[in-house]
């Protein structure tokens, strides 16, 4: 059986979360509050499996209390439900120990499928935030790779076929992006390594990934 809190601010989707859970025969919402305060004074009585935590709730809010309550129990598996999608609150709960971000307009069937996988050890999130997530994390990647353009003294051209390169296309393909010879591109790639210190794409990726 997984044991369910369920910490949530509106007691009418907190009421449609416990009669969702109700329904499963392998769960049980042992606790629902609107504060995180109460959980984590009854977090070692309680010992849920899996806590559901909104964001914005009364007195402490949802991103503290997930940060307060991974520090009483570091293995405690909380995962965030809420109506917000910005990237700050995003990162903001995956950094205070949060293992999932889902949103409220999510199917009821993959909420209940999160709580299944949040209690076999996997992490859950909404297609649309992870899609957010992997976008900023490209966007990052290409900051690196500006910034090693320069301080490896790439021209410019090195620094564009060094982008693709760690966008995964292959020579050819970096050719008829650039629109030069396959035997052009390899002239660039080596100086990208001479300049790197490296000698193979893997070597590439490591390095820039840091």
């Amino acid at each position: 059986m997984i044991r369910i809190a369920v910490i949530e601010d509106n007691e009418s989707y907190r009421k449609s979360l416990q009669s969702l859970f109700g329904k499963e025969s392998d769960m049980e919402v042992v606790y629902a509050d609107m504060y995180c305060e109460n959980l984590l004074l009854t977090i070692d009585i309680i010992e849920p499996d899996v806590v559901i935590m909104d964001i914005n709730l009364p007195g402490m809010n949802g991103i503290e209390g997930v940060q307060k309550l991974r520090e009483k129990q570091p293995a405690l598996n909380v995962f965030m439900l809420t109506v917000f999608e910005d990237m700050e609150r995003i990162f903001d709960s995956i950094k205070a120990g949060a293992v999932g971000y889902l949103l409220k307009k999510d199917p009821p069937d993959h909420i209940i499928d999160a709580v299944r996988k949040v209690f076999k050890g996997e992490s859950v999130m909404n297609g649309k935030i992870a899609r957010q997530v992997l976008d900023y994390f490209n966007r990052q990647l290409k900051k690196t790779v500006s910034s090693y353009a320069t301080d490896f003294n790439l021209s410019a051209r090195e620094n564009e076929v060094l982008n693709l390169l760690m966008d995964g296309l292959s020579y050819k393909q970096i050719a008829a992006n650039c629109n030069v010879t396959i035997d052009t591109i390899s002239s660039h790639i080596r100086n990208i390594y001479s300049k790197l210190n490296i000698h193979s794409r893997s070597e590439l990726a490591a390095k820039l990934r840091v």
